[in-house]
């Protein structure tokens, strides 16, 4: 799964990504905004990482996607996988799970960094619990499994990035490049 992004949807989420950030560029430059380079990579990576968790979560089965599908598979009993082995196996859920809780870590640093209203956690956590319910429902619609597990290893991967933001920002906030990385506007 990997392999195949980073060969066939990583050059492409890439592109898209510079043609989102090229207006918020112009329209800076002619606002006369003053934001460093660092800062345009920052928004560029949470862009990109944005269409990613898009592709990932909701496209990849694509062309199977149907609002029609034959069956809905969900799971909405919190931890049922600590008592139930699901039918991939123990050992491929136990991947699932912290592979859920991976794909929310850089989520969980880069909010706060692009958005000052969001380092205040709760207002982080409420964004964080919504996104990670919207991929869920939207999986339900389209055919995918939903399953509260996933929304709550999410959400844990959230809460650990921003534990990481905060350590990081604790650590590098004497420094320039950290202070330009995550001045914002947008208040």
């Amino acid at each position: 799964m990997f392999l195949g992004y980073i060969v066939m949807a990583f050059p492409i989420i890439a592109i898209i990504s510079l043609f989102i950030i090229c207006p918020i560029l112009l329209y800076d430059k002619h606002n006369k905004c003053k934001h460093s380079a660092i800062r345009y990579i920052v928004l560029f990576v949470f862009i990109g990482y944005c269409l990613s968790l898009t592709y990932l979560t909701v496209l990849w089965y694509y062309p199977n996607i149907t609002i029609h599908p034959q069956y809905r598979f969900y799971n909405i009993q919190p931890f049922i996988w600590i008592s139930e082995t699901y039918e991939m196996g123990f050992r491929r859920m136990i991947q699932q799970l912290v592979l859920n809780i991976g794909m929310y870590i850089p989520y969980g640093i880069l909010l706060p960094m692009i958005f000052k209203k969001l380092r205040k956690i709760s207002a982080h956590f409420v964004v964080v619990f919504l996104t990670t319910l919207s991929i869920e429902i939207v999986q339900f619609i389209i055919g995918r499994s939903a399953d509260i597990d996933d929304v709550i290893m999410n959400f844990l991967g959230g809460l650990l990035g921003y534990l990481l933001y905060r350590m990081f920002n604790h650590i590098l906030q004497n420094k320039q490049w950290w202070k330009e990385a995550i001045n914002s506007n947008d208040e």
